[in-house]
């Protein structure tokens, strides 16, 4: 078999090792079942009907407006309330609770427990209050509907300029990057157990001696990768069909997906960066589980969510796109997979800039899948003591 045949055939080996189609459908089957029965409980509770909570207002005309709806508060009118009065009613649990008002900003909530009407009545309150300073500072209903209605600001782009990117264009490329993230988190349990139980079959030597460690390294990178991507693509059709289905079975209208986005360039290069990063980022991991001789006990598993972190410098540029910190982020391969999508999508990216990325991403696959498989080779065979770092990278720099 050549190199390539043997590559492919551990990926093969290595996608069925972890893809059983059947546990498969029977955990989408489930996962609808409960979500379908979340949702149907869910709506249940939702148009269940609280208990009404009688409550009694002292020095109402202090407020300046009129008590505001707020269900469950019935406001309780059959008397004229003192303050020594509502507090013995509340605490005799006569009142549900009372409104003590000393001025137009000063009132109390007396209650006997806490409730969760409580906060919103303080909201419809303040509301309320607001709405009333309006009308009396407004002269005109004209005046209020303009302090209320928000200024409608369309943007244009002069001849010879970008066009700005379709809302569908970005959430479709939000949703390249998140399936992107989402393989990194399923892959790390296939990444641990596809690897890490390597070291305790007696069956690794003479597989080493068959198959060339990067050969077996990059089969194994490719059949897990595959393996995560069908986990994947089985949870957001899961969702899909969720969002579909759920709304129409309660009788409601269906979650309103965007259209199929238009911008068909920006997205096949969003993808080919997530898919460079995917690649990049399980080979990391990979390097990095062949180190680890029991994953219960070892300090080195929390390094498996460091792909994760740039994630959050990306949420940090998300008003920041056109920063230079974006930009040179961007092209740190490290952190390209989070933050040129974000680029693409929110400013205008230069040509190089685009290029050199993706040069530096694809570089940096290479680097560390070659790294990988150097260090899969040593380590591997290992056994007792974890390699440190300083170990790892002197594995890394050796030849073949």
């Amino acid at each position: 078999m050549t190199r390539w045949q043997q590559t492919l055939e551990v990926a093969r080996w290595e996608f069925n090792r972890f893809v059983k189609w059947r546990q498969q459908l029977i955990g989408l089957t489930f996962m609808l079942i409960v979500g379908f029965a979340a949702g149907f409980i869910g709506g249940a509770v939702k148009k269940s009907k609280s208990k009404p909570v009688r409550v009694a207002a002292v020095g109402a005309q202090a407020l300046g407006f009129a008590l505001p709806n707020s269900p469950p508060v019935v406001w309780d009118s059959s008397q004229v309330w003192t303050e020594a009065g509502v507090r013995a009613a509340v605490a005799n649990e006569t009142l549900g609770g009372a409104l003590i008002v000393g001025s137009a900003t000063d009132a109390e909530l007396v209650i006997r427990k806490r409730a969760g009407w409580t906060e919103p009545l303080e909201r419809a309150l303040n509301a309320s209050r607001q709405q009333a300073t309006m009308a009396r500072l407004v002269t005109s209903p004209a005046d209020l509907a303009l302090l209320t209605t928000p200024m409608r600001i369309a943007t244009s782009i002069v001849q010879g300029g970008v066009n700005p990117v379709a809302r569908s264009t970005k959430i479709a490329a939000f949703a390249i990057l998140g399936f992107g993230i989402t393989i990194l988190m399923s892959g790390f349990g296939t990444i641990f157990v596809g690897i890490t139980g390597e070291k305790t079959h007696r069956v690794t030597e003479q597989m080493m001696a068959m198959v060339r460690p990067q050969t077996w390294m990059d089969g194994k990178i490719i059949g897990l990768s595959g393996a995560a991507m069908v986990g994947t693509v089985l949870v957001f059709g899961g969702f899909y069909v969720l969002g579909r289905g759920l709304p129409a079975a309660l009788g409601r209208s269906p979650i309103a997906f965007p259209p199929i986005a238009s911008d068909f360039g920006t997205l096949a290069l969003i993808l080919l960066v997530t898919l460079l990063g995917v690649a990049m980022w399980f080979s990391f991991m990979a390097a990095l589980a062949a180190t680890i001789d029991d994953p219960n006990s070892s300090t080195r598993s929390i390094l498996l969510f460091v792909p994760v972190l740039p994630m959050g410098l990306a949420i940090l540029l998300v008003d920041k796109a056109d920063s230079t910190a974006a930009m040179v982020l961007s092209i740190v391969p490290l952190t390209a997979m989070a933050v040129l999508p974000l680029r693409l999508v929110m400013t205008s990216v230069a040509w190089w800039e685009i290029a050199l990325s993706l040069s530096a991403l694809a570089g940096a696959v290479f680097v560390f899948r070659t790294a990988a498989g150097k260090v899969f080779a040593t380590a591997m065979l290992m056994h007792g003591k974890e390699p440190s770092l300083r170990e790892m990278l002197r594995w890394a720099r050796t030849r073949d």
